[in-house]
């Protein structure tokens, strides 16, 4: 098993700022109507520097972790709780071959990579919004790598969408093989011992856990590993061809038996430890793929006392190669033969590459019977989200995937052969609905707008799957009158509340009805309870509710008025229900009229009270604010506030404008927010609040205003680029003006050029006479002007070849570090972008070419990650060329801050020398802290 990820999110540097704080809130809510100015569409989207970070760990900066120290710490803290589940077995099965003792879990990769990630997502629509909970029993969140750190929680917007439906979530404790990057010292690290023979890595990932408020972790020990393959001679198992000397050894597998031992204890089952099956209890690599004599004791010990909660069987249980051993089976009985319950135990099915294209053996998951001998364990089922073109396509795969292809979980029915059943075939659908109040806006966490009470209040894309609300139950289950047909999307152009609604189109006739099935549940009505629904037709609708009751009676409940072309929220009298348990709601839908293309979008469905109580924010204040280097006008700014009362669903905060009116800027449920990228509007000083929203969307009292005040920019900053700096006499030179956007022109000055003086933007330049010269450009606008010199840039020499010489293809080089003998220096300079220098680690990464001998070098050639193949997210961020005569006093020659290309050209002014180095302090747009280098070329002359 191998984590997948790449980096996202691209940092900007920083000015200083001065914040105000104009106040403390005052109490009670508002009554008069709010103007909102809809808040215009980004125009940047990647991260700013001072973005707080979901945590990852290498083991011994975890043993170094403490919440008090970490600044991002707060911003990781899942705010909901678990909520409990209706008991499985008092749901409803939708088909005959649901079982209800079978486990479904997910190791989904939920952000795309393991470092860069907003805990709460930022101003980008991109993002996994997974949302068929009802299938699964606990959700792994999947990542790590060796370039980033190996010890990874779930970022908090994860777990508080799955805690809203009531499932547990797993950080990930990965080990990778050596082949990618893995090191056993970090195994060494993480099994350590203190004096009393305790680990003080459990502390740490039990302080975490309860910290951040998720549920335990998967274990995946999988280093030292060099070669496997298939042995013939034996069972078929993949087995370990060679193991690096004093590599993984018994005493490795003790130590974690007893490590989760100790966990547990210290735990006292309040947290989960789920184990993958790779690592033997004599500590081979030896994936047994079922649960066998060889990995049992990670399960129990020789008591045959619980250690760890659940395991994950490796793939292969599903070949042909080894079906006729019946691993599924025999691991059903291995479990029953040593007191472990076989649905603890999970048939891993990888599903990363293939998706519901993945060929199974289902006749080895189950027996005759359609009974599954274990639970299920699918691996990356995030490909329905990486493989999508579009947001429409990553909800019909999902709904593939995890109903069927029929779309209809009543129609499933066991496979023929090895074809994709969907989840609903074995799982039943699960619920956390189970008390009062209820409210959703079918949101599924992301948008490209936001709205309120059906006012379109902000065009910003954005992303938090800390808002995302419970989605339907049943997906999606219709009956149909005469020829009625409905198909249901998300719609994504318009909502009630938040950034999305339900659409159903199809076909209606007129008085004929359409039932569909929405939530199961258990809740008791009260004689205060009301339902309401919010929705919107292209014709009159009668729109009913469907309730069914614990004693299996059903009503229908018509509503108050009818649902026209605008939003209308239609109210359902239930009081003569009062006392009585509601375990399903649906609606009867009927239109006013035959129309082929009708559409109804619903936007929100409400079962409560409706009461309201007064809310209040003290202590808004702004945590944190960088601009942009090159213009100040973005920011990136945190925020913190608390609450004065606790009913609290979540906060929106805001923009204040100078007519009073409010722009929308982002909402969460926790008590601090990042705003990333907000632009700056031609202002000297932005003022924002704070407003407490409870479950029904009641709003409460607006906090007191906090301010930030913009550096000064309107004078411009000159910065240029020159195409090469060593030439012959009469050779071309382009030059590129790269002052910043706020410039209206610019005035260059060419020593010893054919032209003296222009006012282009990008001048080409010829020199006629051997000798240095210097190059100045003034960038300039109302406000003033500012100059940049480069004093003897410009080498003009007789004997300049019109192509300058490589100098570095082959050299000696060395780093300060670099991941393995396949990764090694020497690639840097072999003349293949198809090899790499990759070093991991703490920067900065340094690479130092010997070119042998004193030459003239006046420009380095660099193919960053993107130029090998892989994402332009690895591209080297920040970084500097050195250069020496000695190779131990260093001059940098040149200084890159913001780069994103996958290749780039640095020239400079020529030097004699006969080292380079390449520093790099920021070696990806995120936060990965691997550098990954294709070539490095040095051009000039030889001396």
């Amino acid at each position: 098993m191998t984590s997948s990820v790449k980096k996202v999110g691209v940092a900007l540097l920083f000015l200083a700022a001065s914040v105000q704080l104009a106040g403390c809130n005052q109490g009670a809510a508002e009554t008069t109507e709010v103007d909102y100015k809809e808040t215009a569409k980004s125009t940047i989207e990647k991260a700013m520097d001072n973005q707080p970070e979901s945590s990852y760990w290498f083991p011994e900066d975890l043993l170094a972790w403490s919440f008090a120290d970490d600044p991002d710490a707060s911003f990781n803290t899942s705010v909901v709780s678990l909520a409990e589940r209706v008991a499985k077995d008092s749901l409803p099965q939708m088909n005959d071959t649901q079982h209800a003792e079978t486990k479904v879990v997910a190791l989904s990769i939920m952000n795309s990579s393991t470092s860069g990630n907003s805990p709460r997502g930022i101003n980008t629509f991109d993002a996994n919004v997974f949302s068929y909970w009802q299938y699964i029993d606990q959700l792994v969140y999947w990542g790590g790598s060796s370039g980033e750190g190996i010890i990874v929680p779930p970022s908090p917007d994860v777990t508080d969408a799955a805690h809203k439906n009531g499932v547990p979530v797993l950080g990930t404790v990965f080990f990778p093989q050596t082949a990618h990057g893995g090191k056993l010292e970090w195994l060494d690290t993480f099994l350590e011992k203190d004096d009393q023979g305790n680990f003080p890595i459990v502390d740490k990932l039990i302080e975490v856990a309860e910290a951040y408020g998720f549920d335990g972790w998967f274990f995946n020990q999988e280093t030292d590993t060099v070669v496997t393959s298939f042995d013939e001679a034996a069972d078929g198992r993949a087995t370990e061809e060679a193991s690096a000397e004093g590599g993984l050894n018994e005493t490795h597998a003790k130590a974690m038996q007893e490590l989760i031992a100790q966990f547990k204890e210290q735990a006292q089952d309040s947290l989960d430890i789920m184990w993958y099956d790779s690592m033997t209890t004599d500590g081979k690599m030896d994936w047994q793929n079922a649960l066998t004599d060889e990995n049992k004791d990670y399960l129990v010990n020789a008591d045959m006392e619980p250690l760890s909660d659940s395991m994950f069987l490796n793939f292969w249980w599903t070949t042909d190669r080894l079906a006729d051993q019946e691993l599924l089976k025999a691991s059903n009985e291995k479990a029953k033969e040593i007191g472990y319950d076989p649905y603890n135990l999970l048939a891993g099915i990888d599903v990363q590459e293939n998706g519901y294209s993945t060929p199974v053996r289902w006749d080895l998951f189950t027996d005759d019977q359609g009974i599954p001998y274990t639970s299920l364990g699918l691996y990356v089922p995030s490909w329905t989200y990486t493989s999508s073109s579009t947001p429409d396509d990553f909800q019909a795969k999902e709904h593939a995937f995890w109903v069927n292809t029929a779309g209809d979980p009543r129609e499933s029915q066991l496979p023929e052969g090895t074809e994709w059943p969907g989840i609903s075939t074995y799982a039943l659908e699960q619920t956390a609905i189970t008390s009062l109040p209820f409210v959703t806006n079918f949101n599924l966490g992301n948008g490209y707008n936001y709205f309120i009470d059906g006012e379109k209040v902000s065009s910003r894309n954005w992303n938090n799957r800390s808002l995302q609300d419970i989605l339907p139950t049943y997906r999606w289950v219709f009956d149909h009158e005469e020829n009625n047909q409905l198909a249901v999307s998300v719609n994504y152009a318009d909502a009630y509340n938040g950034g999305n609604a339900l659409k159903l189109r199809g076909q209606m006739t007129e008085g004929a009805t359409s039932q569909m099935a929405l939530y199961h549940m258990q809740v008791q009505l009260e004689a205060a309870t009301k339902i309401t629904t919010t929705a919107k037709a292209t014709d009159q609708t009668n729109l009913s509710v469907v309730l069914t009751f614990e004693d299996g009676s059903q009503e229908i409940v018509a509503g108050d008025q009818e649902v026209g072309t605008d939003w209308t929220t239609v109210t359902y009298d239930v009081k003569e229900f009062a006392e009585q348990t509601l375990t399903d709601i649906g609606l009867a839908i009927s239109s006013k009229a035959t129309n082929d293309v009708y559409e109804m979008s619903v936007g929100q469905l409400t079962i409560g009270d409706h009461e309201s109580s007064q809310m209040g924010v003290d202590d808004l204040q702004v945590e944190d604010v960088l601009f942009d280097e090159e213009e100040g006008n973005y920011a990136g700014v945190r925020f913190t506030w608390e609450a004065t009362t606790e009913d609290v669903s979540f906060y929106e905060l805001y923009q204040i404008n100078e007519d009073d009116s409010r722009s929308f800027l982002g909402a969460t449920p926790s008590e601090n927010f990042y705003l990333n990228a907000l632009d700056r509007q031609n202002t000297d000083t932005t003022s924002f609040a704070v407003l407490p929203v409870d479950q029904y969307g009641n709003r409460g009292a607006l906090s007191e205003t906090v301010e930030i005040t913009w550096p000064d920019n309107q004078v411009p900053k000159a910065s240029f680029t020159a195409s090469k700096t060593l030439a012959a006499p009469g050779e071309t030179i382009s030059f590129a003006n790269t002052s910043c956007s706020n410039t209206d022109e610019v005035s260059w000055t060419f020593e010893g050029g054919n032209i003296e003086t222009s006012s282009d933007e990008n001048p080409q330049v010829t020199f006629d006479q051997a000798g240095t010269y210097t190059v100045t450009l003034i960038a300039k606008n109302d406000s003033g002007e500012t100059p940049i010199e480069m004093t003897d840039l410009i080498t003009i020499r007789e004997d300049a070849p019109k192509e300058l010489t490589l100098l570095s293809e082959g050299v000696d080089v060395s780093a300060s570090s670099f991941v393995n003998d396949a990764e090694a220096p020497e690639f840097a300079v072999d003349g293949d972008t198809s090899t790499k220098w990759c070093a991991t680690g703490n920067g900065p990464h340094e690479l130092t070419i010997d070119l042998g001998a004193l030459q003239i070098v006046s420009e380095v050639h660099i193919a960053h990650a993107e130029a090998g193949g892989e994402s332009p997210d690895m591209n080297s961020r920040a970084y500097t060329i050195l250069v020496s005569e000695d190779g131990k006093d260093f001059e940098a020659v040149s200084r890159t801050l913001t780069n994103e290309a996958a290749d780039t050209n640095n020239t400079f002014a020529a030097k004699e020398v006969r080292y380079v180095k390449l520093s790099i302090d920021k070696p990806t747009q995120g936060a990965d802290s691997a550098a990954r280098i294709y070539e490095v070329q040095v051009f000039g002359m030889e001396k």
